[in-house]
């Protein structure tokens, strides 16, 4: 009998131990946050897998397609256009995380309706170049800071993983200057080489 209350008991300690682990697990996978590696505005971000530099920043109301016989896009904010410079540094890597992070901690993703590319991707060793283009309202435009990571946000890979967070430098005077733009410009692919972002003029339809 006494035997039997042994291993009856012994079997709840081993259950309840398993059950503090696995709590402990969850708590712990769940705050894994990713391991940010800070820069400013031209300067590199070097991660374990790649290196990472915002080369340019600046905002716009309207943003030109490559396609002339497509219809500008309006900002529904202020487009924020982010020109990255990244180089994978062991194999080809894509970032599948861009975003802008507000002083509050808000997140932007890159806009759909802006027609340019979501994502920087680079090959081993080689420099490539990406605009990227954000919608963020006015009135968070100050402090505004560009991530990325080659893990997805949408699956939780960047836990734990190297997070490149740029201080994009947009001082509370710049955001209201930038709230008024009327500046459009023309959405660049990304490229192997540097490219310079250029203004154009709209031209109304019929």
């Amino acid at each position: 009998m006494r035997q039997r209350v042994l291993s009856a008991l012994a079997v709840l300690v081993a259950l309840a131990l398993g059950q503090v682990v696995t709590d402990r697990l969850d708590r712990e996978s769940k705050d894994d946050p990713p391991f940010l590696r800070h820069a400013d505005l031209g300067e590199v971000a070097h991660l374990t897998y790649g290196e990472v530099e915002v080369t340019d920043v600046r905002p716009a109301q309207f943003l030109a397609p490559q396609a002339s016989d497509e219809l500008a896009r309006i900002a529904g904010g202020v487009f924020v256009l982010v020109s990255t410079k990244v180089v994978a540094t062991r194999e080809p890597t894509h970032f599948l995380t861009a975003r802008l992070v507000g002083s509050d901690g808000r997140e932007y993703q890159p806009s759909a309706r802006s027609t340019c590319d979501a994502f920087p991707s680079g090959d081993t060793g080689l420099p490539s170049y990406t605009m990227l283009c954000f919608d963020v309202p006015a009135s968070a435009l100050a402090g505004l800071h560009f991530q990325t990571s080659r893990g997805s946000q949408n699956d939780d890979s960047i836990r734990g993983d190297d997070m490149a967070d740029v201080d994009l430098g947009i001082s509370a005077a710049d955001a209201e200057e930038w709230a008024s733009t009327d500046a459009v410009y023309l959405v660049e692919p990304a490229a192997l080489e540097p490219f310079e972002l250029r203004t154009v003029t709209l031209t109304e339809g019929p």
